[in-house]
This record gives C-alpha cells, structure tokens and sequence, in this order.
C-alpha cells in the first residue's frame, strides 16, 4: 500500500508540474484571467466598497469572489449571492468558471 500511495503521489507531483508548464507557456497570467470577471462584477455593482476576484488554484476556473456594497444590503444572503451569479452569468454558462465560492457583505 506504501508503495502505491509512493508512486500516486509521484504521478499527482509530475501532473502538476506538467500543467503548470503548460499554463506558463500559454502566456497565462492569474491577473489577465481574473480581470475580465473583475469587469463584469464592477459594471453590475459600481457603488462597491470592495470588491476582489481570486483565482484559487491558479489554473483559471477556481475563484473566489468577495463583494461588499451599499447596494447589497437589506437583502438576504440568497439574494446577495444571486446578485453575483447573475453578473457573472456569461462566464459561467460558457465553462470559464469550474467553481465559484462567494463572500458577500451589504453595507448600510
């Protein structure tokens, strides 16, 4: 059992090494590929106080999205949430984002 475990964590080691390699060579940059999303949230929320797209994982379809603003508040964390899935609509129809983890915070 060692052994496999050795030789799967090896191979895990060398996938992402692989990959990585490859992303680098696109010219994939974790700014460039945040931005687009960062545009889209700025147009559905322009009063925000904070707003920030992370790319979790580095490989450009993990985000995490933080957003606070005026214009969120009063509203439930269903709704806030909702907000966010509807301007980030586009990108995830189209597979651009694999996983999204939101954080949202109305503000009075």
């Amino acid at each position: 059992m060692r052994v496999y475990q050795f030789r799967h964590i090896r191979w895990r080691r060398k996938c992402s090494a692989v990959l990585l390699r490859r992303a680098y060579a696109a010219g994939y940059h974790r700014l460039v590929s945040t931005q687009p999303l960062r545009d889209l949230l700025e147009q559905a929320f322009p009063d925000a106080t904070e707003l920030d797209v992370i790319d979790r994982t580095g490989g450009g379809d993990h985000f995490q999205v933080v957003v606070t603003a005026p214009s969120l508040g009063g509203l439930s964390l269903v709704e806030q949430h909702r907000r966010v899935y509807e301007a980030l609509a586009t990108p995830l129809a189209d597979g651009t984002i694999h996983e999204l983890r939101i954080k949202t915070k109305g503000t009075p």
